[in-house]
């Protein structure tokens, strides 16, 4: 069984099945057969994606070490509310085993999160802490909730130590488990060099020790990072990888699905990504991941449906803890009022949480709405190309689907090599085109360019024959 337990810690499932016992002894003590069923479940799942084999396992052998893995497999399966129950249930009683704390806090830190309650999630880090269980996992969760709750600058700096600590002690796995973490902050933050060198040094990291869905998640991150920085190829090859990578999770579906949309909108067609966000929320939603929903909804305002956004955001402003999610509600519903005084709050209030991306892109907004200067204390996010921080005061006046053309013509693209990009006829691209000039008062591309774009650089496109 040591042998199994290895080769499933080395993220080899297949090698791992063939040479652990099919049964544990009859007259096994509990602690062995637990041993077992941990390892036949991640077996089951990691190595067949077979979530209720892995389950049906624990459960059958039963006990409190058992039912902390199977709250982790039923998270992983993407049920988030029942994993918090299940987690729940095993440290609501206060004679738990030590060896039960670790997975059953690991799982109810994470699901808290999700579903939005991070009081839950602080109480399960305080659950273990009386017993002086410092497991590497606590501390990584602990960042996660702090990340997701909106405390950024605290989960920076534990995220700064965390690393620092791990490379001291010559830890691999550890310093790319918090590289991830550092690089998810940075990326939040809106520093996207910081964010696309850490996570992509940290994927290269995880690689060799089989943590399928960290590295997953790594990799998705780094997709949409180079998205908005405006590498399309970049975001297109990551995503390629992420898929070859992903785990057959519920619960990683509405990641995958929003890098898609910024890797979509890097593409210049904000229109279909907007949709894509919009299914990543549906698909967050349905599996009860409320914060991951808000998240996903805010970036439908984003890429320039707010409308589609503001109620369901307002709604789950009372349901997800922490300032983030009515900060962005506030700021989905200002923009589809399209109301400046509002704007600058929402650039003050994601100032303050250290979401430096998202404040620059409000004070963006308003500014072409004001046709003014952005007001001071938005942080500038030089290196970020999304669709409201390419919002100039002209492209106010276009719809969603004209201000996609016209950003493209005016970086130089052909109409039938636009049609290609947003999969619309050349004819359907010149009709749209032809609406944005006479909105705009002009009669070409060339004087099209300084208006939409303005002082900017052209939006990069980083394709074979295309301007770039």
């Amino acid at each position: 069984m040591v042998a199994a337990e290895v080769l499933v810690r080395r993220g080899l499932y297949q090698d791992a099945g063939a040479v652990l016992p099919r049964q544990p002894p009859d007259n096994a003590p509990v602690a062995r057969r637990t041993r077992w069923a941990v390892t036949a479940a991640a077996i089951h799942y990691w190595g067949a994606g077979d979530v209720e084999a892995a389950c049906r396992v624990l459960g059958d052998v039963g006990g409190p070490v058992a039912e902390g893995h199977r709250a982790g497999f039923l998270l992983l399966d993407g049920c988030p509310r029942a994993a918090l129950a299940a987690g729940e249930k095993v440290l609501c009683d206060r004679r738990v085993p030590d060896e039960a704390i670790p997975p059953a806090v690991t799982t109810v830190v994470v699901a808290a999160s999700l579903v939005g309650r991070f009081d839950r999630a602080m109480a399960a880090i305080d659950r273990a802490r009386p017993a002086r269980l410092g497991f590497a996992e606590l501390d990584y969760v602990h960042c996660f909730a702090l990340l997701v709750a909106g405390r950024v600058q605290q989960a920076r700096r534990m995220a700064e130590d965390g690393h620092r600590d791990a490379v001291a002690a010559g830890n691999v796995a550890a310093a790319a488990g918090w590289l991830t973490l550092r690089g998810q902050v940075a990326k939040a933050r809106g520093d996207l060099a910081t964010a696309i060198v850490d996570l992509k040094t940290a994927s290269r990291l995880l690689e060799g020790y089989g943590m399928r869905l960290v590295l997953a998640q790594c990799l998705a991150d780094l997709a949409a990072a180079r998205a908005v920085f405006g590498d399309r190829d970049g975001a297109r090859q990551t995503l390629r990888l992420t898929a070859d990578w992903a785990p057959a999770s519920r619960l990683f579906t509405p990641w995958f699905t929003l890098s898609q949309a910024w890797s979509t909108a890097a593409g210049g067609d904000t229109t279909l990504a907007a949709r894509q966000a919009g299914a990543a929320a549906d698909r967050a939603m349905a599996s009860g991941q409320y914060a991951v929903e808000a998240v996903a909804r805010y970036d439908v305002a984003r890429l320039g449906n707010p409308n589609a956004a503001q109620h369901r955001l307002a709604a789950l402003a009372g349901v997800v803890q922490g300032p983030v999610v009515p900060a962005m509600a506030d700021a989905a519903a200002a923009l589809a009022r399209s109301a400046p005084g509002a704007l600058d709050a929402a650039t003050a209030r994601f100032t303050e949480l250290g979401m430096d991306l998202l404040a620059t892109e409000t004070a963006t907004a308003s500014d072409a709405l004001r046709r003014a200067a952005a007001p001071p204390g938005a942080a500038a996010c030089p290196n970020a190309t999304t669709p409201l921080l390419r919002l100039t005061a002209p492209l106010v006046e276009l719809t969603g689907r004209e201000r996609d053309v016209a950003l493209l013509a005016a970086g130089g693209l052909t109409s039938p090599t636009i049609g290609h990009r947003l999969r619309l006829s050349a004819r359907t691209v010149d009709n749209y085109l032809s609406r944005a000039y006479q909105k705009l008062g002009v009669t070409s591309r060339r004087d099209l360019a300084p208006l939409v774009i303005g002082g900017q650089p052209p939006p990069p496109i980083h394709a074979r024959g295309e301007h770039r």
